[in-house]
C-alpha cells in the first residue's frame, strides 16, 4: 500500500475511536488494531511500530499525557507544517 502524503483528520475535532478509525482507513489494517480511548497508548503504539508509519518519526507515546496531543503531533509530520 502506498503511504498517503496527506492525512485529512484533525484530532482536536473528534474522538479517538474516530481518529484511529480513519488511520486505519487510510493507511491499513496491517498491525494496526482498533482500541478504545482508554487503550489509546496500546493503539498509538501499533501505529508506531507500524511498517506504514516508519517513514516518519512518529513520536513515542509514553511522552504524552493525552492521545489528542500526541495525534496532533502524528498529524503534523504526516502532513507537515501549514503556511
Amino acid at each position: 500500500m502506498a503511504f498517503e502524503k496527506f492525512f485529512p483528520c484533525v484530532p482536536d475535532y473528534m474522538d479517538w475511536e474516530n481518529w484511529i478509525g480513519n488511520v486505519i482507513i487510510y493507511y491499513g489494517q496491517k498491525n494496526i488494531e482498533m482500541t478504545s480511548e482508554e487503550n489509546w497508548k496500546i493503539g498509538a503504539q501499533n501505529i508506531v511500530n507500524s511498517e506504514a508509519f516508519a517513514v516518519y518519526p512518529v513520536p513515542n507515546v509514553d511522552s504524552y499525557d493525552n492521545w489528542q496531543d500526541w495525534a496532533n503531533e502524528v498529524t503534523l509530520i504526516i502532513n507537515g507544517k501549514s503556511h
